[in-house]
């Protein structure tokens, strides 16, 4: 419990993390219905890296637009794409604990 915790609170400063390159292996559109019935979308997007030997570590991340979620997530769809190259944070001494950088969100 304690270790999720800490996980989560980590995750806070990502930004000054170690860098590597990563490979996006998956892209999905999601699609969740809230308790109103309404719909909210959002790009879900799977990579992998590795640090030399060590690996390949994965990680999951996901961008939801502010205004017009449906039509800009469908379009980003397209910009992202299984095999692309993006930039990934990890945690120095857990590189299980990973983010996609902000940077691979920017053009979308």
């Amino acid at each position: 419990m304690f270790r999720d915790l800490y996980d989560a609170i980590s995750l806070l400063w990502f930004w000054r993390w170690p860098e590597a390159m990563g490979e996006v292996t998956a892209v999905d559109v999601e699609r969740i219905r809230d308790s109103d019935g309404r719909d909210t979308f959002r790009l879900a997007v799977a990579y992998k890296f590795s640090l030399g030997s060590d690996g390949p570590y994965a990680g999951e991340s996901s961008w939801q637009p502010l205004f017009f979620q449906k039509k800009r997530v469908l379009a980003a769809r397209h910009n992202v794409r299984v095999g692309q190259q993006v930039p990934v944070h990890y945690r120095p001494d857990d590189a299980s604990v990973n983010k996609l950088d902000r940077r691979a969100w920017i053009n979308l």
